[in-house]
């Protein structure tokens, strides 16, 4: 569901119940992702306590978000997760000497001497790092390179605003991204008729089109990079 926290205003989740629980819900999707690859296993709702402390996680992350920090909601929320799944596993550890942890990342990073402002620094650090080097192998299997995202940006902002809305149109149409999976471009002709944008400004700036695409289609992985790309993507605290 790109985009889905847009919409969203964090005085108004904070201060409002309905609209916090509403919220939740359209989260789910994103936690569940983050929890299952912290987990390195598929978790479903119902079934798995992990999600559980998730949800947990993710809740106090709307209580305690302060956007003037200048880190992405999702970012932050991420973050919160990780560490109550670390911690949720040292219980489960404790409690039962043969559970063994899920994955060797987790079990490292239990160190809990560090205090949650500690743990966010040093995990946001490694976070932006680890975004970096998943978003330059996936360029990489469409023949881009991280620069091509640089080089590529349109200097005007209307060209750019457009080659966005392209991007989004790409992303968020099933056939379209099928499509761009399968073959590793996109169909331009396509696109043109989805988005109504010419093809000649499509094919002008494809790379740019497909590197912002990338971050759109798997935003839950990207949740810094698409600030920096999209600012305007921004949602909560905005």
């Amino acid at each position: 569901m790109p985009e889905w926290y847009q919409r969203w205003d964090c005085l108004c989740l904070q201060t409002d119940q309905e609209s916090r629980e509403e919220f939740l819900r359209d989260s789910q999707p994103f936690i569940r992702h983050v929890a299952s690859r912290v987990c390195l296993r598929n978790l479903e709702w119902g079934r798995d306590e992990e999600l559980s402390e998730a949800l947990i996680a993710f809740n106090e992350a709307l209580e305690h978000f302060e956007p003037e920090r200048g880190v992405p909601f999702l970012a932050y929320a991420r973050l919160l997760i990780k560490r109550r799944l670390i911690d949720y596993h040292r219980r489960q550890r404790a409690a039962q000497a043969s559970l063994p942890l899920e994955r060797e990342e987790v079990a490292q990073a239990v160190e809990l001497h560090l205090s949650l402002p500690d743990f966010i620094v040093r995990e946001q650090n490694r976070e932006r790092a680890a975004e970096i080097a998943e978003y330059a192998a996936e360029l990489a299997a469409y023949g881009l390179k991280f620069a091509d995202l640089v080089a590529a940006s349109p200097k005007h902002r209307d060209t750019r605003e457009t080659l966005q809305r392209a991007a989004r149109v790409l992303a968020q149409e099933p056939e379209l991204w099928r499509q761009v999976e399968e073959k590793n471009k996109i169909p331009l002709q396509a696109l043109a008729h989805k988005s109504g944008i010419h093809p000649k400004t499509l094919e002008r700036g494809r790379r740019y089109i497909l590197a912002v695409a990338l971050l759109i289609a798997h935003h839950n992985n990207y949740v810094y990079l698409r600030e920096y790309v999209l600012p305007g993507a921004r949602g909560i605290g905005q």
